[in-house]
């Protein structure tokens, strides 16, 4: 029987992790509140989507590697999110084996971590899966990395995991 769960997991972050885009939407300094919020300068309170702890443990449990993929133009201010943000007791950071952020396409970034994680052969076979906000981001299907869409007024939850695996293991099976 294939394995539950794919070699890597690509996460991008705005709207998909957390709902707002770090960039235009969060005033440093961030204030922290506690493990699971922060408040930037203008009092915005900030906490990951519900389901993202949980499925970030359940990944690093089961030896997923986890990308973050972001065009973020502000790297500084995702840094200190996730620097400030812990699953399990360690700030989310440390659960990241690459990140991939700056302008350009989804594409380059998962190929760029896949080459940095030594998993090129794992990419070519089609085990890495996209959670993105942005159906423009679909084209990682032509480096073969599935594509689940996250709604924005969501996020990243149970439901979407699920369906995405699933979706992987029935087009991925031998």
């Amino acid at each position: 029987m294939p394995p539950a769960y794919p070699k890597a997991i690509v996460f991008d972050l705005d709207y998909t992790l957390w709902p707002c885009w770090c960039d235009t939407h969060i005033s440093m300094p961030l204030k922290f509140i506690s493990h699971s919020e922060v408040e930037d300068s203008y009092g915005m309170r900030l906490r990951l989507y519900k389901d993202v702890e949980m499925i970030i443990k359940e990944l690093k449990d089961n030896d997923v590697y986890i990308i973050s993929a972001s065009r973020t133009a502000t790297p500084y201010i995702a840094k200190e999110l996730l620097q400030r943000f812990h699953v399990s007791g360690r700030p989310l950071i440390e659960f990241f084996d690459s990140m991939q952020w700056g302008q350009g396409s989804k594409v380059k970034h998962i190929t760029k971590a896949a080459k940095e994680l030594k998993l090129e052969s794992s990419l070519e076979k089609g085990e890495f899966i996209l959670f993105d906000d942005e159906y423009r981001n679909r084209d990682v299907l032509s480096i073969n990395c599935e594509f689940a869409h996250v709604d924005e007024r969501k996020g990243l939850d149970r439901k979407v995991f699920e369906k995405a695996l699933k979706i992987w293991h029935h087009n991925h099976k031998n």
